[in-house]
C-alpha cells in the first residue's frame, strides 16, 4: 500500500459569414457552416465517506476529470490503469494481501487523477486517457491510518475508444516539470487564473499536492505533521495530481489569490520506501 497525503476547453468558433455566388448568378441564401472546435468530455467523480459515485464509462482522448468532495475528510483520486486482464477485483485482493506502504501490483500503472481538494470543494485535471480498464482509487489514510481504499474507496472506470473528434489540450501559461526530487516551475506562478503543464520527467511516478500555507507555516511544518498528525495540519489542501508516471503530462487549472504556498510529493520512493518529501521533494513559493 503506498503513503498519501492527502478544464475543459473552451469552444472555438470557425467559419465564415460572407455569402458566396451560386452557379445561377443570385446569391446563396444557405447559411454558412459554423465549425465548433472538439472539447474534452468532463467527468464528475463524487467522494464521499467512503464511497465514489461516478460513471461506469468514458471515451478516450482528453478528457476532464473533476473530484466534488462531499466527506468531511479528505479524499483524492489515483487512477490505476489495470493490464494482463486484470480486474478490480484482483487489484482489491492485491492491495489486502500487500504490505503496507508497497506500491501496487505490477500490472496496475499509475494514471493521474485530481489530487484532495479541502472537504467540501473541488478540483479538476485534464489529461488523455487511453482505452481500458482502470481502477478509481483513494490512499489517504484517516486518522486510524488505514487507507480509504481498504474502507471500500475503489471503483471500476472502463474507457472506451473514442468515436467523437479528437479535443486539443488546454492552452496552459505554466509549466511544471517534475524530477527526482524537485519541480522546476516556470515562469513565476501569479496572483489569480492559471492553466499549469504538469510533466514527469522523473524514472518513478511522483504526485504534486498543492497547498495554500497560514503565515507563519512552511512547508517542513506539514511534512513533518504527516508523520505524526497531532492537531489541525498546518496547510489547506488545494488539488493537484496524484501519481504520475515517467512522461505523463496533465493539465491543471488553479485560481490563486496572494499568500505562500507549498508543493509536495508524498509518494514512497522506489527504492528506499522513504517518503518523497524526506528525499527533499517540496517546494515553498510566494504568490503576489
Amino acid at each position: 500500500m503506498r503513503s498519501y497525503l492527502a478544464l475543459a476547453g473552451a469552444a472555438v468558433l470557425i467559419g465564415g459569414c460572407a455569402s458566396e455566388k451560386s452557379g445561377n448568378g443570385k446569391a446563396d441564401s444557405t447559411p454558412a457552416a459554423t465549425t465548433v472546435a472538439a472539447v474534452p468530455q468532463v467527468i464528475t467523480i463524487t467522494a464521499k465517506d467512503f464511497s465514489f459515485n461516478a460513471p461506469d464509462t468514458v471515451q478516450g482522448g482528453m478528457v476532464t476529470i473533476k473530484l466534488v468532495n462531499q466527506g468531511p475528510e479528505l479524499h483524492h483520486i489515483q487512477l490505476l490503469r489495470l493490464t494482463d486482464g486484470k480486474t478490480v477485483a484482483d487489484l482489491e485482493q492485491g492491495l489486502k494481501a500487500a504490505k503496507p506502504d508497497s506500491p501496487p501490483p505490477p500490472w496496475a500503472h499509475d494514471v493521474a487523477g485530481p489530487n484532495a481538494p479541502i472537504p467540501g470543494g473541488e478540483v479538476s485535471i485534464t489529461e488523455q486517457l487511453e482505452p481500458g480498464t482502470y481502477a478509481i482509487v483513494c490512499f489517504i489514510p484517516g486518522a486510524d491510518n488505514i487507507p480509504h481504499v481498504m474502507k471500500g474507496m475503489i471503483r471500476a472506470l472502463t474507457v472506451v475508444p473514442a468515436t467523437a473528434a479528437a479535443a486539443p489540450a488546454p492552452t496552459s501559461d505554466i509549466s511544471v516539470v517534475m524530477s527526482d526530487y524537485s519541480w522546476a516551475v516556470t515562469p513565476e506562478i501569479t496572483t489569480g487564473k492559471h492553466t499549469i503543464k504538469i510533466e514527469n520527467s522523473a524514472e518513478q511516478s511522483h504526485e504534486m499536492l498543492l497547498v495554500q500555507l497560514p503565515p507563519g507555516k512552511t512547508v517542513a511544518d506539514l511534512a513533518a505533521w504527516v508523520g505524526k498528525q497531532v492537531g489541525p495540519p498546518p496547510a489547506k489542501p488545494m488539488g493537484g495530481i496524484s501519481g504520475m508516471p515517467k512522461g505523463a503530462v496533465v493539465y491543471l487549472p488553479v485560481d490563486l489569490e496572494p499568500g505562500e504556498y507549498g508543493l509536495l510529493c508524498f509518494l514512497n520512493d522506489a527504492k528506499d520506501g522513504k517518503m518523497h518529501v524526506e528525499h527533499g521533494m517540496m517546494k515553498q513559493f510566494t504568490v503576489k
